[in-house]
């Protein structure tokens, strides 16, 4: 029991603001080597199979086994502190990549940044935990979450705007763009992350019975076996398509500049501008399906409209190798971008309403995982394999998005399928369903 009195409002929305706006910057120096992947090949000699896997293997595989122990951590430590501290530390690492003399040293210190960024989401789910009372969490976690829906495309926006300045004041500062580049998205953090940590306190915990949190989990991976059926294609599903989108993600403004003759700073401005306003359209959009769906009293309906957005998704990353001009383009990648964004809209949704209260956190935790140690980790390092090695000339890379969206497209949309079979039986199972929701 809390034996003082709870926070002021005003201090918790400052504490879940300030949350969002690290997100945000986490976001932009994950996937700013993206955007720099041209100029970083042509001066440290490697080809797109390594830059794929500075952006995937090499980040996603660190940042999801790390969060494992660092959760640990989180669990027990200062959460305050430890966000901080990881703010600075990705902060740091972004600015010293700028400095690399060789790809491996470049390698380290991107490893510094997943390391990092780790902290971020389990510390945050913490805190939030102990900010708001169990009914009125949903909109700080939605609003941290849709964070990372606009900042996949927005990273490439605000990445555009630093080349165009670091572009400008490179003669100046004897460093290259790109270099550049990197420090100017790293300083932010070294002013956020103290902020932070001197205007935020820790709040204080919400105690819970440790035999009951072990029963939980023995209960949660109980349940996960008794419903397998559910969940094996729910969260295949998310893998394979992870594969596809972080692909997509990852390398879309370089391919920008390599089929359409864009420059880096208008590919970025072209891929963020139309990604920001699809995805902040599907951040509206795919909730209000789920409601809707709840409503009728047919969420199985909320499953089939997520292989409907990933399919929409999917098509539209495939049908690149058909599109020839710029406004072609555009269009396809406001359409994957839209249709991508029901993963983040529906399913998180879908989990809350058929798992039971107690064991949402560590099943939703099971379907980021998935994500990340599947679809970050092999997405941009297979794309950019295939670019390099199964695909000839200057679209090689676009061909490449192509075919792993046109492969995932069948096989995500079926297993999803799959999983709607499955899903009446499980919400009607008095431990689940939306009214437990």
């Amino acid at each position: 029991m809390r034996n003082e009195a709870p926070p002021q409002k005003s201090r918790i929305w400052y504490a879940v603001g300030l949350l969002c706006l690290i997100a945000a910057l986490s976001y932009l120096d994950r996937y700013i080597v993206a955007l720099l992947a041209a100029p970083i090949m042509a001066e440290m000699g490697v080809d797109a199979t390594a830059i794929g896997l500075l952006i995937g293997l090499g980040f996603g595989l660190l940042y999801a086994l790390s969060g494992l122990p660092l959760a640990f951590l989180i669990d027990r430590g200062a959460r305050v502190r430890i966000v901080g501290t990881g703010v600075i530390v990705w902060s740091l690492s972004t600015i010293a990549s700028g400095f690399a003399p060789n790809f491996e040293v470049l390698l380290l210190t991107r490893a510094g940044v997943a390391i990092g960024e780790a902290v971020l989401v389990p510390a945050t789910v913490s805190i939030v935990a102990d900010l708001f009372p169990p009914h009125r969490r949903a909109l700080p976690i939605g609003l941290f979450m849709a964070v990372s829906t606009l900042m996949a495309s927005g990273a490439f926006l605000i990445g555009a705007w630093a080349f165009s300045a670091a572009s400008m004041l490179s003669p100046f500062v004897g460093l290259g763009d790109w270099r550049l580049t990197l420090v100017l998205v790293g300083l932010p953090g070294l002013m956020l992350g103290p902020l932070w940590l001197a205007t935020v306190r820790e709040p204080e915990r919400i105690e819970s019975d440790e035999d009951g949190d072990k029963a939980s989990l023995a209960a949660a991976r109980q349940y996960l076996l008794r419903n397998w059926r559910f969940y094996v294609p729910f969260y295949a599903s998310f893998g394979i398509s992870a594969i596809a989108s972080y692909s997509f993600i990852s390398w879309t403004a370089t391919m920008l500049t390599r089929s359409y003759g864009h420059s880096i700073a208008s590919a970025g401005t072209l891929f963020g501008v139309t990604g920001v306003v699809s995805a902040a359209a599907a951040a509206i959009f795919w909730p209000m399906v789920s409601a809707w769906t709840v409503r009728r009293g047919a969420p199985v309906l909320g499953v089939l409209a997520l292989a409907l957005g990933l399919g929409i998704g999917h098509a539209a990353v495939a049908a690149f190798v058909l599109i020839d001009d710029t406004v072609g383009a555009g269009v396809a990648i406001a359409a994957a971008t839209f249709g991508y964004g029901a993963a983040g809209g529906l399913a998180v949704l879908i989990i809350q309403q058929v798992a039971p209260s107690r064991m949402r956190a560590k099943i939703t935790s099971i379907y980021v995982l998935v994500g990340n140690l599947i679809g970050l980790t092999i997405g941009p390092a297979l794309s950019a394999w295939l670019s390099v090695h199964m695909f000839e000339g200057g679209d090689a890379l676009r061909r490449s998005l192509s075919a792993l969206a046109f492969v995932a497209l069948p096989l995500t949309v079926g297993l999803i399928c799959l999983a709607a079979r499955a899903h009446s039986q499980l919400s009607e199972q008095p431990e689940a369903g939306p009214a437990s929701a």
